[in-house]
């Protein structure tokens, strides 16, 4: 059976913001850590909340950059099926988190701070994404392909 790998473009752009990821991640832990520290400003419920939120802000950035970059999805993977599944399960993950809203409100915000139920609402963010970014690619490409002919 034969593996499915990235091309050397592909790893080439997954490293290099793989990299810029890690970095801003560490910065904006640190960041994070200094407003508590010394402003004794916190915008999430908990600090686990907060560094999570921090966490899928910089995993959000690496995948679209890796979307935009065509070095997210395998050459030989079917870029429009994987797509629509993700379109598909975020629009479930956005139906689901205003269902929550709905019931229990306090779950989003809680005395002016993020609640947990923002989780559910950043991994659909992070799901639909994907399709829009690869849609917006794709656009680009194509309106480049056509100057050119």
């Amino acid at each position: 059976m034969k593996v499915k790998q990235y091309d050397e473009f592909q790893k080439l752009m997954r490293y290099k913001y793989g990299y810029y990821s890690f970095i801003s991640l560490a910065s904006l832990i640190i960041l994070n850590y200094i407003l508590g520290l010394f402003l004794d400003f916190h915008w999430g419920a908990t600090k686990e909340l907060e560094i999570l939120i921090i966490v899928y802000i910089v995993a959000l950035f690496f995948v679209n950059i890796c979307v935009y970059h065509n070095a997210y999805f395998r050459k030989n993977d079917n870029k429009m099926i994987l797509s629509w599944l993700c379109l598909i399960t975020g629009l479930i993950g956005l139906y689901t988190t205003y269902q929550t809203f709905l019931i229990r409100p306090e779950e989003i915000i809680i005395d002016g701070k993020i609640g947990s139920g923002v989780i559910q609402l950043f991994s659909s963010i992070l799901f639909l994404s994907i399709p829009v970014t690869d849609f917006i690619r794709n656009r680009i490409d194509k309106k480049i392909e056509c100057q050119h002919s």
